[in-house]
């Protein structure tokens, strides 16, 4: 009987141990990771267009896109309300950065970027396709 209880008991630590692992990696990846819709938003944005011309570009600075904005100008940007703005704000701690504070200018959000060269893989400008053909969301509709 002894043995069955400290099987069990065992059993039981090693299940316990498996959802904290899953539950810690659903927590990493979900504040890693941006929806594929608030990435199109990001990307679409008027302050988009000082990071670079293309969509494919502008992707591979999605965090520097997001860092030129403040709250409010994220939640006036169609199709984005204050969850998907709680949504960036996590990623962007996760990955280290923090939006534009209202007092804060442009040109000083800009000077603290890093240089880095955009690295688009191969399968990644597959991946990212779907940003070429996509048109920015309208008002109203």
């Amino acid at each position: 009987m002894a043995l069955v209880e400290v099987f069990l008991e065992r059993s039981l630590e090693c299940l316990q141990v498996r959802v904290e692992l899953t539950v810690r990696k659903a927590f990493e990846q979900s504040h890693s990771h941006l929806p594929e819709r608030i990435a199109v938003i990001l990307v679409h944005s008027p302050l988009a267009a000082l990071i670079g011309k293309e969509p494919v570009t502008r992707m591979s600075y999605l965090l520097e896109i997001a860092s030129l904005h403040t709250r409010a100008e994220l939640l006036a940007q169609p199709g984005l309300g204050r969850s998907g703005l709680r949504r960036i704000e996590k990623w962007m701690a996760f990955h280290g950065h923090r939006m534009r504070d209202v007092n804060e200018s442009l040109d000083s959000v800009i000077c603290q970027f890093a240089f880095r060269r955009a690295s688009v893989r191969k399968g990644h400008r597959r991946s990212l396709s779907f940003i070429r053909n996509l048109q920015p969301l309208q008002r109203g509709v």
